[in-house]
């Protein structure tokens, strides 16, 4: 996997985690600028005239009794903390990349960069990062300099938050504990610290009441469910989605995460009759949670009756997710994640009832085509194409929406690449290095520029960009974004129908129509 310098962002295997637009720092020096936050005051790191600030506590650390609890208060602390290394990462398996990195449950910190000291009311961006729900963290580690975003007069934020089985765990047992469903810890830390940006980010420049929230894989993933979530309902004013899912991959009844906990528990050695099952629980280390979760990621959002209280694309469907400007979409070869995932044909076919068979003709309207290349668009679509526009379509019934897919591959990638694979829009948004070819660096600006006046305004159309329509409820009009940018209405219409269909058959609605 490339590294940022050459181009993407890195990442685990075939997924790289979603790109954050944190920038690190120059290396700490022995004075820095301090801010008081509610908690207490903190000491960043100056870049010209912005600064940074890294490892800031946002809630207390989910340990001992506070392990598979919702997100609690920070407790304050006295003098200045020093806020010029990243925080540890949340548990998580550990490979080439993150093998020196320190991890703790100790984990839930967030970055600030500010590009100017002395501004205030700047708009705000969270940027919240990917990772299929087991890996990555909120530091961004290539660079030393502010990202193209930040140095156009924008506040970044980026959090942790738990991941995997410390993230994702519904147990009859601490549901009888906490008396009412849960399960959904991540997202509690998700909303703890939106929490924590309502109160402290005018004190470093920016506007808590222009706050953007903007993820890639597993962040969009996370973005849908902030949008469904009444709990963060107030605490951002604008969205962003990118090839987050929404149909097929939002939410799982609490029934069956407690069914997935059960299991989990046995592995780890613990039998559903054991006496005192949450002490137990608690009672296991990191090493011992890890090891009991073998195989492919599998953990995704839980209908707990409290954070979410239904499937996340229904609650879209029924307008009450909140009602802020959204902007949803996906790339053309979405197929690159799924050797992590492990969706192959046999997947499809037994967890999603997936007949491949009774759907290639569709595929095949305009020529046959090989069973690799078959399954390749499939699994971009099922998942990802659909519910990147889908997701904009119900949207636009409460607010203004847009969609996109980005189809652009730099020319020198061109002969062996497919399609632009998962998150490959988020480098350009973030800022090639500048070595970039010109054709790519020109994309990247106009990117740029988009998500810029969407952050700053809550509408990403401006001055020399190709006019890109909000899609009105009920007819999608996506940007495509390849090596021209235009939108195009009725793209991939029957492709879209199908799983449409499967998506309204699956979750028993029958929102508006989507052409």
């Amino acid at each position: 996997m490339k590294t940022v310098r050459k181009r993407r962002f890195a990442g685990l295997g075939p997924l790289p985690l979603v790109v954050l637009l944190l920038a690190a720092a120059a290396p700490p020096r022995a004075a820095g600028p301090v801010v008081t936050t509610d908690l207490g005051a903190v000491r960043g790191v100056a870049i010209g005239r912005g600064a940074a600030f890294r490892g800031i506590p946002f809630a207390a650390p989910p340990v001992g009794a506070l392990r598979w609890r919702e997100a609690a208060p920070a407790r304050p602390w006295r003098g200045i903390r020093a806020a010029t290394a990243f925080g540890p990462l949340c548990i998580q398996p550990t490979d080439a990349r993150t093998a020196g990195l320190p991890q703790s449950e100790d984990c839930l910190t967030l970055n600030v960069v500010t590009p100017d000291r002395a501004a205030h009311g700047l708009p705000v961006l969270i940027s919240v990062h990917g990772g299929a729900f087991f890996v990555g963290s909120g530091r961004y580690i290539a660079d030393h300099d502010l990202s193209p975003i930040v140095r156009r007069g924008v506040v970044l934020v980026s959090p942790n938050y738990r991941l995997g089985r410390l993230g994702f765990f519904a147990h009859p047992a601490l549901t009888a504990e906490a008396g009412h469903g849960t399960g959904n810890f991540w997202l509690s830390d998700q909303i703890a610290a939106l929490r924590w940006v309502k109160r402290n980010i005018a004190r470093f420049g920016g506007d808590p009441g222009a706050v953007t929230i903007l993820g890639c894989s597993a962040g969009g993933s996370s973005i849908n469910a902030l949008m469904a979530s009444p709990a963060a309902r107030g605490l951002f004013a604008r969205a962003a989605t990118h090839s987050g899912g929404g149909f097929f991959n939002a939410t799982r009844p609490l029934a069956v995460a407690e069914a997935e906990g059960m299991a989990f528990a046995a592995r780890a050695g613990i039998a559903p009759g054991a006496p005192d099952i949450p002490a137990r629980l608690r009672a296991l280390s990191p090493a011992q949670i890890l090891a009991a979760d073998p195989g492919p990621p599998n953990f995704g959002a839980i209908v707990d009756g409290r954070l979410l209280p239904g499937q996340i694309s229904a609650i879209f469907a029924r307008g009450a997710q909140a009602p802020v400007p959204f902007i949803s979409g996906s790339t053309s070869n979405e197929a690159s994640v799924f050797g992590l995932m492990g969706f192959d044909a046999a997947v499809l076919r037994d967890r999603f009832g997936i007949d491949m068979a009774a759907i290639r003709p569709v595929y095949e309207a305009d020529g046959p085509l090989s069973d690799a290349e078959f399954l390749r668009r499939v699994q971009t679509d099922f998942i990802f194409t659909s519910a990147g526009l889908g997701m904009a379509d119900l949207a636009a019934g409460a607010a203004p929406a847009w969609s996109y897919h980005f189809a652009y591959v730099p020319a020198a990638e061109r002969a062996t690449a497919p399609g632009a694979p998962h998150c490959a829009d988020m480098p350009y948004i973030a800022g090639l290095p500048a070595g970039a070819a010109p054709a790519d660096q020109a994309l990247a600006r106009t990117l740029q520029s988009y998500w810029y006046h969407f952050i700053a305004r809550g509408d990403p159309n401006g001055p020399g960009l190709p006019a890109w329509p909000p899609t009105e409820s009920g007819r999608s009009r996506p940007l495509v974004i390849g090596d021209d940018i235009r939108p195009q209405p009725g793209f991939q219409a029957a492709r879209r129908a199908l799983w449409l269909a499967k998506w309204r058959a699956d979750i028993g609605a029958a929102p508006r129509p989507t052409p």
